[in-house]
């Protein structure tokens, strides 16, 4: 390495630390504050992966930034909006090290070199993170896909399943309501029946998943704050027999346009999983449910006392198939969530030590008149 080129580097490693504190200043901030983040936690070595470089064969250097930008790559989820940011960021830090350069007494004609090699070592960097970072979103998109075709035809499956059972359940279910006129004091009629209406929550389930059966329903414009109302009634013994303490707390009406046997059943399935959730573990098991407006949103918070779910499984607990329950389906919230997304909506999982909270979120249907 030539004596000029050490001079550069030595004099750099020497005003490090001045170097980062003025490119942290000068860093643009992007909307996205996880990228902001991993870009000032890796500017060291950023600049270390750059000075290195500087002492490498074209060859090695070439080989070596491909490899440091792959690894930075794993770091950082890609998204369009960042590329600017990152692209001027990176760069950003080509001004500081050629401020240094010249306050050396060297020739221009080295400081021409110097600044060359470094715009290459930069641009080159900047090119490969780049690259690494589009083939791996590239690769999420064709999971997804695949995990989608898989999810397509399993639905198909289940539909073909599905459908052979439901003609005999529908037989077996008119039997015993024969039975239970012919012989209402015969046993076990209620546990055949409870079984019955059980298995028949599971077929809608998995039929809704397969996305073949049509809803008969009609949107309607409707209070959430009123279907509550008609809910709590449903659920009212399961509350008392759980000896759950049900506060609630509605600011307005809440009224949506959608469809609203579906939304009842989402509303009934969270509230029944909650009171599973804390039965036999909680000592004054509660459940808090609010409802108000916000910004044109209607949001409806339920919360229970019961156990913080981890954070490993709150990330998974939408998707189908995925249940911690030993006779679950998985599919209960699944289902909650693509009746929450048909009606333009969000349904949230957040949880900890206190409260495990579900936030349903639909749009308020706003009066034309």
């Amino acid at each position: 390495m030539s004596q000029i080129k050490e001079d550069v580097l030595s004099s750099i490693q020497l005003e490090k630390k001045i170097v980062l504190a003025h490119w942290k200043e000068k860093l643009l901030k992007s909307p996205d504050k996880v990228f902001n983040e991993w870009m000032e936690t890796h500017i060291k070595l950023m600049l270390d992966i750059f000075l290195s470089a500087f002492t490498l064969s074209e060859i090695e250097k070439d080989e070596y930034l491909q490899e440091k930008a792959k690894e930075l790559s794993e770091h950082v989820i890609y998204k369009p909006s960042i590329v600017h940011f990152l692209v001027q960021n990176i760069t950003s830090l080509k001004t500081e090290l050629t401020a240094i350069m010249y306050k050396l007494p060297i020739q221009e004609e080295s400081h021409f070199r110097f600044y060359y090699k470094l715009s290459s070592i930069i641009d080159t960097f900047i090119f490969y993170l780049l690259k690494h970072l589009a083939e791996s979103e590239n690769s999420l998109h064709a999971a997804k896909k695949d995990h989608e075709d898989r999810l397509t035809l399993l639905g198909q499956m289940t539909a073909s399943f599905v459908h052979e059972f439901r003609n005999p359940l529908t037989t077996v279910d008119g039997f015993v309501q024969l039975l239970r006129s012919d012989r209402p004091d015969l046993p076990y009629l209620d546990i055949i029946q409870d079984e019955l209406s059980d298995l028949k929550v599971k077929i809608t389930q998995f039929l809704m998943l397969s996305k073949k059966e049509k809803t008969n329903q009609k949107k309607e414009i409707f209070s959430l704050s009123d279907q509550f109302d008609q809910i709590l009634s449903f659920i009212y013994p399961k509350i008392l027999e759980s000896n759950v303490q049900l506060d609630t707390n509605f600011n307005g009406a809440l009224y949506i346009n959608g469809y609203a046997e579906e939304i009842k059943q989402v509303l009934i399935n969270i509230i029944f999983n909650a009171i599973e959730a804390m039965s036999h573990q909680v000592p004054k098991p509660i459940i808090k449910i609010s409802g108000y407006q916000e910004q044109h949103q209607n949001f409806i918070k339920i919360a229970n006392s019961g156990p913080k779910i981890p954070g490993n499984i709150v990330e998974t607990i939408f998707d189908p198939f995925f249940t911690t329950k030993d006779s679950g389906t998985g599919l209960g919230l699944y289902v909650c969530k693509e009746i929450i997304d048909k009606h333009h909506g969000h349904l949230l999982c957040s949880s900890d030590e206190d409260w495990t909270v579900f936030t349903v979120i639909l749009p308020a249907w706003q009066d034309q008149n």
